[in-house]
């Protein structure tokens, strides 16, 4: 009974992580091994073999509830290494609870009655030694010939991506084995020349315009590309972004796009402090919390900066606390720093937080004559989106309200709101002309691989909203006196933060290697290499996004154009996923083997 229950629990596992190639494959493999457990269990001569059975049913069913419920958010399936951050889930209760979907819960609803099924006295039925052994070896024969047909086949891989049991198998033994240096073995001389060559300083346009001036950063959490210069029902949603974005002296990236791994939210501010690629082990944060880094906080030090981090929620959350010593950060003003006298979600609200930190940044600039370097990370417009009645602007639709995208908007104005005070205080303050102001968003608001977020957005918006559109984040700079105002299209990602802004700084990177370029400045053509929720090989360009297939054949990936949405065959473009992955693998080698330190 149970096993059949689980046989069907993996047929749900497969549509709702969405296996479309050699389906009969990951099925044959999965069943093979739920019979080899139930047969070694149930043909046993004890009296516990019907506990046993549930205790592998209620354990397998649980770290399929995990799966799904991982999956409906990243597109992708958990590492074992994510364990570490179990302590973290309460902090984020309300935006897992939007995952607990009653698809996903299906897998949990049935333990209480499996478990009663389980107590029912029943006679126990004697096998011999024959049965008992030989039904599990014989299964476990066939289990092993299969995995090996398939390895000859060259069918090893794209399976076991995607079967539940050998994933988590591969998963488990990767993190014992602590395979770490990944699919290369060092940097050749040239690779670390061409990096060199790649991170060298080169003057251009608004070259150094920055120099001398502060450095104020703000991440916003959720900040989606689609609300800035977007109206609802008449209403500006983001009407101070839209401000600053046409004042004279903004330039403002509008095919710019996030960055994640692991880490999420820090590793957006990872990736934009180092432009090196995140870690997809763990959060970055974590796992290199002791590597030498040499990104724009030592950078600006090293040119006379004092470099602080200001966030209003706990020190500890994403390991900020012990990691930001290392990144480069002074001092780091967090939640116990802050009166909590609003919160919302999180914690502190974005107006307390922004009101509250002024005091701190008028500290900070009066240290020494020297300039300094604030970062400033908001919280309030955070997955799930609900705002308190007083804080909810804006008047939604009556078919969005009360929907992941009504409350979005609510609580994106809300944050747009506060970030136009601070700036109205910036400038009370004679902060405001001088200092480069740099706003952009962290990550996505609402999830393109939901199906029916992916609908909504589309009926809402008008047009297709699909990876590139979720993916797209916007990236606003403001540098007093200068008189232009541009909007920059070629595309870039978080890679590109730290030349970016360096450019403007007029400040060069002589210690480190930087994988992203200027998006002001260079020459040729720019990718983004995204690696969540599109998997390792995936290429954004100006014209297409290659999204790369779950069982890992590139032949099987989706590739469209992202001003037509034609769709277009993936071997014409073999060679940019081959030099994506090249470079991620050069970026990991860095991380991996602390390369700064040597």
């Amino acid at each position: 009974m149970l096993s059949l229950l689980l046989t069907l629990k993996i047929l749900l596992f497969m549509h709702i992580t969405r296996v479309k190639h050699n389906r009969a494959l990951v099925f044959l493999i999965s069943l093979l091994v739920i019979l080899f457990c139930y047969s070694l269990i149930y043909l046993r001569n004890s009296r516990k073999k019907y506990s046993l059975g549930f205790l592998f049913y209620a354990a397998v069913s649980l770290i399929i509830f995990v799966d799904v419920v991982y999956y409906s958010y990243f597109n992708a399936l958990p590492s074992i290494r994510m364990v570490k951050q179990i302590g973290q889930v309460p902090a984020v209760g309300d935006s897992v609870k939007t995952l607990l979907s009653f698809r996903n819960l299906l897998f949990l609803l049935d333990l209480p009655l499996a478990f009663l099924y389980s107590r029912r006295k029943r006679s126990i039925r004697r096998f011999n030694r024959y049965i008992s052994w030989g039904i599990p070896g014989g299964i476990a024969l066939t289990l092993v010939v299969s995995l090996a047909i398939l390895s000859r086949l060259g069918l090893f891989g794209p399976v076991t991506n995607q079967e539940l049991f050998t994933y988590h198998a591969k998963d488990i033994k990767k993190a014992i084995m602590k395979e770490d240096i990944g699919d290369i073995e060092t940097l050749t001389g040239k690779d670390i020349a061409d990096l060199k060559k790649r991170s060298e300083f080169v003057e251009g346009k608004y070259t150094g315009l920055g120099k001398g001036k502060n450095l104020i950063v703000i991440q916003v959490e959720s900040l989606q590309n689609f609300v800035i210069n977007h109206f609802h029902k008449g209403q500006e949603v983001t009407p101070n972004l839209n401000r600053l974005i046409k004042e004279k002296g903004s330039l403002y990236f509008n095919n710019y796009y996030q960055q994640l791994g692991r880490g999420n939210t820090s590793d957006a501010e990872f990736v934009s402090h180092n432009s090196l690629y995140p870690s997809m082990e763990e959060p970055t944060y974590v796992q290199y919390e002791q590597n030498t880094f040499y990104g724009l906080p030592w950078i600006l030090r090293d040119n006379g900066y004092t470099a602080w981090a200001l966030h209003g929620y706990e020190k500890d959350f994403w390991n900020r606390k012990r990691a930001y010593v290392n990144q480069g950060f002074q001092r780091f003003i967090s939640q116990e720093d802050y009166e909590l006298v609003e919160t919302i979600g999180f914690g502190l609200t974005d107006g307390e937080f922004f009101k509250q930190s002024m005091a701190y940044l008028k500290e900070l600039d009066s240290i020494d004559e020297n300039p300094f370097y604030a970062f400033m990370i908001t919280l309030t417009s955070h997955n799930p989106f609900e705002m308190p009645e007083r804080h909810q602007y804006l008047n939604i639709r009556d078919e969005y309200k009360d929907t992941l995208l009504g409350n979005y908007l609510q609580s994106i104005h809300y944050t747009d709101k506060a970030i136009g005070q601070f700036i109205e205080d910036l400038k009370r303050e004679g902060l405001y002309e001088e200092s480069v102001l740099v706003i952009y968003g962290d990550h996505f608001a609402i999830n393109s691989l939901n199906e029916n977020d992916q609908k909504l957005m589309t009926q809402y918006l008008g047009y297709p909203y699909d990876l590139d559109e979720m993916l797209k984040v916007p990236l606003i700079i403001h540098i007093p006196g200068l008189e232009a105002n541009e909007t920059i299209t070629r595309v870039g990602s978080m890679l590109d933060f730290l030349p970016t802004i360096l450019n403007i700084m007029g400040y060069e990177n002589q210690k480190g290697i930087m994988f992203g370029v200027d998006l002001i400045n260079y020459e040729g053509e720019n990718f983004v290499a995204p690696q969540t929720y599109a998997l390792k090989g995936s290429i954004i360009t100006d014209e297409i996004l290659l999204e790369m297939s779950r069982d890992g054949i590139f032949e099987n990936s989706r590739v469209y154009n992202i001003k037509t949405r034609e769709l277009l065959n993936p071997l014409d473009f073999i060679e940019e996923h081959q030099m994506v992955i090249e470079e991620i693998n050069k970026s990991n080698y860095i991380l991996k083997t602390d390369f700064f330190a040597q």
